[in-house]
């Protein structure tokens, strides 16, 4: 993390004075509610994706958790790590360094393909990966075989993340939000068809799910590059004249995405062994319902997620403009919006739980139904404590901020998150999986207090990604020599 670079403070009236109300929600609103848009889109289509293959089996659906989980899981390090191309992008917008927010897009791309070229390894260890998680043979060979699908088409998902970062950063959300748009309607086509075997194709069930998905994050990817490379955008960023690797700029991604990305693989991780492991104790019943429960609380997150995502280009333009207190001010406007949000589809689900678990309990299971009913007070008592924590780990992340949040977050995951869950589950099994799902939600309650905290001491004000700007010295003219 470097220090910012000595230069004149800005005149006091960039850091005292706000000419938008309320914090700047107005302004929030306009770069959030598209990247809104596109994780709701998303977050729908995996619902529907989520209810299709209900209709397949309880094998399937716990399968579909478990397997997609331990894929986000792998990819999540690379997620993280190439999400800083926003903060990047944002900065130099921000200072007015337009085509060195393209470098940054085009070094996310070339991480992107060496990442899945790692990644692809992971397909040979899938039998023994899952075969870890003692699950029934009939669910262990479903998450395996959906697992590495989904692997296989990870250079699609990371190029599509890269890209979506600097459409953020560079503050054109539209961008994303159609390629996003494209993205789902290609996949609920093809795993509607797929899935059930529609148009004279045989029926694959979970594996049609996989294939869709895939093809999914492929169409996403081409529609964005597409916008990066041609028209308007690869005019005023100078793309084509930034496509080369650069070795100091991939270096100074991982410099700040690898905490992020170590934090979002340790938050990740650490929930893939409690579901898959903690609460895969407990039996096939307990992993369905727990997988009931992760589409609702999925939909409380992540439209939370884009305005998170939102948060971290606008800090990141007005920390490379120098003008940390408008920071400061829109950090709190997406905390309101957020707040607003989440804790109000606590209370809908809350409320509505009987009638929303049922929805992914058909044919109806008794003991699914119960376990699922019971377990939705989590997202409830959750939804406050984890707006804090989506909003500041975002902020913070926009400001360079990336290491002391990474390392104080893999603390928290696995001595409270996963430690006392499993803890909790081993010395008091009549609890059933309430017990290990209130230590877990501790983990999200502290978690959340302690980056808040961390945003407000303030220490990301002396931060920034920014090399300095080259000093022009003035010459004067009685020094040149004689023509």
């Amino acid at each position: 993390m470097g220090e910012a670079p000595q230069l004149a403070p800005p005149p006091a009236d960039l850091l005292g004075k706000d000419p938008a109300p309320w914090l700047g929600v107005g302004e929030v609103l306009r770069l959030a509610v598209p990247s809104v848009l596109n994780t709701v889109s998303f977050t729908l289509m995996q619902f529907v994706d989520g209810l299709m293959v209900s209709r397949v089996s309880k094998e399937a659906l716990s399968a579909q958790m478990v397997g997609g989980i331990t894929a986000f899981t792998a990819l999540c390090f690379f997620i993280g790590l190439l999400s800083c191309v926003s903060t990047f992008a944002s900065q130099n917008l921000g200072a007015g360094r337009k085509e060195r927010a393209a470098l940054y897009g085009w070094q996310g791309l070339w991480l992107s393909w060496a990442a899945a070229a790692m990644l692809a390894t992971l397909i040979v260890a899938a039998p023994w990966i899952f075969a870890l998680f003692g699950h029934e043979p009939a669910v262990t060979r479903l998450e395996t075989q959906f697992f590495q699908i989904l692997v296989a088409g990870m250079g699609f998902s990371m190029s599509a993340c890269a890209l979506g970062a600097f459409f953020m950063g560079v503050h054109r959300p539209m961008v994303p939000l159609i390629a996003g748009a494209c993205a789902n309607a290609a996949n609920l086509l093809v795993a509607y068809i797929l899935i059930f075997g529609k148009l004279g194709l045989p029926q694959l069930g979970l594996t049609g799910a996989a294939v869709a998905s895939v093809l999914g994050a492929a169409v996403q990817a081409i529609v964005m590059f597409g916008f990066f490379v041609a028209g308007p955008h690869a005019r005023e960023y100078q793309v084509w004249r930034q496509w080369r690797p650069a070795w100091r700029a991939v270096a100074d991604l991982v410099r700040i995405g690898a905490p992020a990305g170590g934090m979002f693989v340790a938050d990740l991780l650490m929930w893939t062994l409690f579901m898959g492991k903690v609460i895969g104790h407990f039996g096939t019943e307990a992993l369905a319902a727990t997988a009931i429960l992760n589409r609702y609380w999925h939909l409380c997150f992540m439209p939370a997620i884009g305005v998170s995502t939102a948060v971290t280009a606008i800090v990141g333009k007005y920390c490379g403009a120098r003008q940390p207190r408008l920071a400061w001010r829109r950090a709190h406007a997406g905390l309101i919006l957020v707040e607003a949000y989440m804790v109000t589809c606590g209370i809908v689900i809350w409320l509505a739980r009987d009638g929303l678990v049922a929805v992914f309990n058909e044919p109806p299971d008794p003991v699914v139904q119960s376990l699922a009913a019971s377990t939705v007070i989590f997202i409830l008592l959750c939804q406050a404590f984890d707006a804090l924590n989506v909003i500041f780990i975002g902020a913070l992340r926009g400001a360079g901020d990336t290491l002391w949040p990474g390392i104080v977050q893999t603390a928290l995951a696995y001595g409270l998150g996963l430690g006392a869950s499993a803890l909790v589950a081993r010395e008091m099994p009549q609890w059933g999986i309430l017990g290990p799902w209130a230590a877990a939600s501790s983990y999200i309650v502290i978690l959340g207090l302690v980056m808040w905290s961390r945003f407000l001491r303030g220490k990301w004000r002396s931060m920034t990604v920014l090399e300095p700007a080259p000093v022009t010295v003035p010459v004067e003219p009685s020094s040149l020599p004689p023509a």
